[in-house]
């Protein structure tokens, strides 16, 4: 090479080395909307994406926030080198009465950092027990007991009294989700005949027990047909009925938005697992169908033929299902979805249950013995055991078992009877929490409302 060409090339590499130092501009961005990720209490995981042209690190945080990165083209890095980055932030439940916040604050070698907030809400405070009485079908006395567990008082038919009007007959479930109370009531009879306005969801404040909605219940056609079931799931609600449909709710605008025709008739418990609704096609007794339901075409997409009078029906896992059928037989059955086979679970007995704590808890009441029965069934082992509850020490001496629950936020489990005792339980010690008289027959259900 002559001296003025490798006079130039040298001259060439000191101006663009000379550029590079000069014109080098620190990046530093994500993909998040806001500079802020807000948590539950429950803590949990959110992702976003960093793209950064030199080396960074993050700020001291708090033990309850922990931070990782991933590289995205390639698994080659999971440091705070340069590049775009997949990062993962956890926070851990928080089980403190106040809310906490923090910054994630982001540091390149040079340029400006970047603070992201991290906030998480308290963990809920449990503030009372709403409690639903069935009454006598017929009565029009369904109502709503309150539990306020500051002054450790029940005060009972509080729905008429808030309201200035029934809460109807017959309450068949009570449910809280989000911020809504809802509750299905029936209507008049032990049939399949319904009336206009007796057939509806009342949704309600949970916070001050109004009535916020009553939504009537009603067939394809527009006719009025018995509500029975309700679950929820993605912000919709499910409601079995006597319609011979699955219908829809949408928790937002607190309307009937869609609905799936069923090949069985009078539909009764229903459950959600692996995208698909199962619902009890009970027919008082006279059908013996399991409908399986897309719950987005919200359209039948299978039909499983079971023992009659299919009542109840629960999730245990991805793709394992019980159920249980009511009179005659009150057996319990189990189904895998994936081949539709149906077991029975020989020797028991079941009136109601429920799926909880990793267990199915079912009660029972023998009306030829007058004796009743509760017990805890472990799914891993098919074994049950009887839930010893020392219901003669609370005073209850014949509980006449009704209904069986699971109660929001809490691993404890309520148990009726067909009188007016209603009781909470620690499943794992065996010990009564709480016992009420309601003053109305046949408790229903049990929801527990936080602040």
């Amino acid at each position: 090479m002559r001296k003025n060409q490798v006079l130039a090339f040298l001259c060439a590499i000191v101006m663009f080395v000379g550029c590079s130092q000069d014109d080098f501009v620190p990046q530093l961005t994500t993909d998040l909307g806001t500079a802020s990720l807000s948590f539950s209490s429950e803590g949990g995981e959110q992702q976003f994406t960093l793209t950064c042209n030199e080396t960074w690190t993050v700020a001291q945080l708090p033990d309850w926030v922990k931070v990782s990165a991933k590289e995205i083209v390639a698994a080659r890095s999971t440091n705070y080198s340069e590049g775009t980055k997949e990062l993962t932030v956890t926070v851990l439940p928080n089980e403190e009465a106040t809310s906490r916040t923090t910054e994630l604050v982001l540091i390149p070698v040079s340029g400006t950092s970047l603070k992201i907030t991290i906030s998480q809400q308290k963990k809920p405070q449990l503030v009372g027990y709403w409690i639903l009485s069935e009454g006598n079908a017929g009565k029009n006395d369904s109502e709503l007991a309150w539990y306020d567990l500051a002054t450790q008082k029940l005060a009972k038919k509080q729905f008429k009294l808030l309201n200035g009007a029934p809460l109807g007959d017959t309450g068949n479930d009570l449910k809280i989700y989000g911020s809504k109370m809802y509750c299905v009531v029936s209507g008049p009879g032990f049939g399949t005949a319904s009336t206009e306005g007796t057939n509806y969801i009342e949704v309600i404040n949970p916070a001050n027990g109004k009535s916020i909605k009553r939504i009537p219940f009603t067939n394809a056609k527009g006719e009025p047909v018995k509500p029975r079931n309700l679950i929820f799931e993605g912000g919709k609600g499910y409601i079995s009925g006597y319609g011979n449909e699955v219908v829809r709710l949408d928790t937002a605008t607190l309307a009937l938005d869609g609905r799936a025709a069923l090949s069985g008739t009078l539909s009764e418990g229903l459950c959600y697992n692996d995208g698909k609704l199962y619902v009890c096609n009970s027919g008082q007794g006279a059908d013996n169908k399991l409908s399986v339901v897309d719950p987005v075409e919200m359209k039948e997409v299978k039909v499983i033929t079971t023992e009659m009078n299919p009542t109840g029906i629960v999730s245990v896992s991805k793709g394992v299902i019980y159920f249980s059928t009511n009179y005659s037989a009150y057996k319990l059955y189990k189904l895998t979805t994936s081949d539709d086979k149906i077991s029975e679970m020989a020797g028991l007995n079941v009136g109601n249950m429920v799926y909880a704590n990793g267990k199915v808890y079912a009660c029972y009441f023998n009306w030829t013995s007058y004796e009743g029965a509760t017990y805890e069934f472990d799914p891993a082992t098919d074994v049950a055991k009887p839930l010893a509850i020392d219901l003669p020490g609370a005073g209850i001496d014949m509980l006449m078992e009704y209904h069986i629950g699971a109660i929001n936020g809490s691993t404890d489990l309520f148990l009726t009877g067909m009188g007016q005792d209603v009781v909470i339980i620690d499943p794992a010690t065996k010990a009564i929490k709480h016992t009420f008289k309601t003053g109305v027959a046949n408790g229903n259900s049990v929801v527990a409302y936080y602040n």
